[in-house]
């Protein structure tokens, strides 16, 4: 198959899935665990979340399991931070190794909330009381490669939350495959963020109640109000890229993705990253939610453009060290910085 081929069947491809696939955004913020729809990583977020097809190395570990061990590095080491919306904070430390049958990987985020003020019913202004949110999830992931082009992954996450009295968990579990094509056009599917929901337990939903039809001056009861199991936001992905060479020492990569979500819009996504020589990079995406509410002309869908830029430095041999930055547009919030350092050997 020559590659104009199989670029003109993969566009065909990702059009048919915007035909056929179609969100839920009646279903909008009422998914468990929303945490997991925020992206790891500057690279990734620079290029809008587009990168399904050609992410690689421990970044994927977010975006596309599979890309995992596609990096061709022994090990990889990774810190990233965000400045998110409403002055809250994400934190994630992941390490990728190659242990010859294959590539496993393993991160820890954390969601900062700071100090919240307690509120009640009979203190919506707050009761001077502070708490502070304690949000993580722990990834665990294995990706091989199957045969010289296609790569394929699996991980599994916990998910905890906890705010004040009340806790939750939840194990969720993402899917991806990514064929690589010589012509210098890949292809990705991933299925992310499939579980087991998250249902909140603990002392602060008790309530003193007076039974009915109990004798005067019985004492209240204390029960428990039940609580509702709730879904993860999981998501379909289809993406493809086509790498181009336009000059020595110069690469071009076009990116360009379908999200369908089970809570939300679903979500086309695009990008390229133009590197020289390996050392220097510098990257902008575009995500556009589909289906979108306008109200008073300003849609829901919040994000915009995003860009960045990267810097990789080798240290001799196989070892190199990355910086990677992002900012990506908010309406409503803040805008997102992201700043990501990495160690390969």
């Amino acid at each position: 198959m020559n590659t104009k081929r199989l670029l003109f069947l993969s566009l065909i491809a990702l059009a048919m899935a915007g035909m056929v696939f179609a969100g839920n955004p009646e279903k909008s913020g009422t998914a468990a665990g929303q945490e997991l729809l925020i992206p790891i990583g500057a690279r990734g977020t620079a290029l809008a979340g587009s990168g399904i097809a050609s992410i690689s190395g421990v970044e994927a570990l977010y975006y596309n399991p599979a890309g995992i061990a596609a990096s061709g590095q022994s090990v990889e080491t990774m810190f990233s931070h965000m400045r998110y919306i409403a002055d809250i904070n994400l934190t994630n430390l992941a390490v990728a190794a190659n242990v010859g049958f294959g590539t496993l990987a393993f991160s820890f985020q954390n969601v900062g909330f700071g100090d919240i003020e307690q509120t009640t019913e009979s203190a919506p202004d707050g009761t001077g009381v502070l708490f502070t949110p304690t949000y993580f999830t722990i990834s665990g992931a294995f990706s091989r490669a199957m045969t010289d082009r296609i790569h394929a992954g699996v991980a599994v996450k916990l998910i905890s939350e906890k705010i004040m009295g009340m806790k939750a968990n939840g194990v969720a579990l993402d899917m991806g495959v990514q064929y690589r094509h010589a012509s210098g056009i890949n292809l990705g599917i991933a299925l992310k963020n499939y579980g087991t929901g998250m249902k909140f337990n603990g002392g602060d939903v008790e309530r003193l109640v007076t039974l009915p039809n109990t004798e005067p001056g019985t004492p209240n009861r204390r029960l428990s109000v039940p609580t509702q199991r709730d879904e993860f936001p999981s998501t379909f992905e289809m993406g493809l890229s086509y790498d181009v060479v336009p000059m020595e020492k110069t690469n071009l990569l076009i990116m360009a993705n379908f999200l369908n979500h089970n809570f939300g819009n679903d979500q086309v996504q695009g990008g390229a990253e133009l590197s020289f020589n390996n050392m220097f990079f510098l990257r902008g995406g575009y995500s556009f939610g589909t289906n979108q509410t306008k109200y008073e002309g300003e849609s829901d869908y919040i994000w915009g453009p995003s860009f960045g830029g990267g810097l990789r430095y080798n240290l001799g041999g196989t070892t190199s060290i990355v910086l990677d930055y992002a900012y990506r547009t908010a309406n409503f919030f803040t805008d997102n910085n992201i700043f990501t350092f990495k160690i390969e050997f």
